[in-house]
């Protein structure tokens, strides 16, 4: 009996992610499936790997946690529109697809300061995006999506630092917001542990942590929020990357060579994707990060 519970569930659950581990027969006889059962949990996780190689694993991540770090300077005036017409809109359309369906995903908007490194909930003016959630976060069961992308789309750029250069830290700003103060305080309830986290960093200038730090400390300090684990992250860098700079399809855009030195820690990873804004075509840019996304998502390691 438990023999024949098991060969069904490997015919419900494995056969329809493998392929039918693609010839359509899952292989084996009597012997094959018996055990002690385990029908859930590890027992039929390890089952369905034995007898379909090619399915995605049990671990595979059912949920995202996404950030997205905007420099608001005034030289981003042309990058915010895209951010507000492209990105944004992208994510709501795109982020339910990623994996195999994902159960629950969630979008933390953050500009490029980590003074306060707390989530955006209004937008330029001030109004309230009134997020379904009730939370800090987008939270994908929301009735009112693509209407809470585009009011927090639309950047608060209110934040306490001063514009000398210390607004553009997004990959800094990322960190801070999942360490503490902010992780415990205002930001409290969004990361969680079972979730791949998703980062997109975005500047015209360059990243420029302060206090000063490599792009080895800001590559470290977010990996140090998932476990350790870079598995765990996907890292987008946005800026530019032409040496002394372009005038490009969004404005001009400085070379960022910080971002970029942080993003290839990423990429060594597999887990990075840079976009150059001086060649435009955000799109284009986004398109590569899903196909990381969904490669992330389902190669996720299991928490350890």
């Amino acid at each position: 009996m438990r023999a024949l519970i098991k060969l069904g569930w490997i015919l419900a659950v494995c056969v329809p992610l493998a392929g039918a581990c693609g010839d359509g027969e899952v292989g084996g006889d009597d012997d094959d499936v018996t055990g002690d059962g385990g029908v859930s949990g590890d027992g039929g996780g390890h089952a369905c790997q034995e007898h379909c190689p090619d399915a995605a694993p049990p671990s595979a991540c059912r949920l995202v946690d996404m950030i997205i770090a905007v420099d608001p300077s005034g030289s981003m005036t042309e990058e915010l529109v895209a951010i507000r017409d492209i990105v944004f809109p992208a994510f709501a359309q795109r982020l339910p697809q990623v994996g195999m369906g994902l159960d629950n995903f969630r979008v933390a908007t953050l500009d490029a300061c980590p003074d306060p490194a707390n989530y955006h909930t209004t937008n330029s003016a001030g109004a309230d995006c009134n997020f379904s959630s009730g939370q800090v976060w987008i939270d994908s069961s929301s009735p009112n999506l693509n209407a809470e992308f585009a009011c927090v789309g639309d950047l608060d750029k209110r934040n306490n630092c001063t514009g000398d250069n210390d607004d553009e830290q997004p990959a800094s700003a990322a960190a801070a917001s999942l360490e503490p103060p902010y992780s415990t305080g205002p930001n409290a309830g969004f990361s969680r542990p079972e979730a791949l986290l998703v980062v997109l960093a975005i500047t015209d200038e360059d990243e420029q942590p302060v206090p000063n730090a490599t792009a080895q400390e800001v590559y470290d300090r977010l990996v140090a929020t998932k476990f350790g684990d870079p598995k765990r992250i996907v890292f987008v860098g946005i800026g530019g990357g032409q040496p002394g700079g372009c005038n490009g399809a969004y404005g001009q855009a400085d070379e960022a060579v910080k971002l970029r030195q942080i993003t290839d820690l990423f990429m060594a990873q597999d887990r990075g994707v840079w976009w150059d804004l001086c060649q435009g075509n955000l799109e284009d840019g986004l398109d590569e990060a899903f196909a990381i996304i969904d490669r992330a998502c389902n190669e996720l390691p299991p928490i350890p």
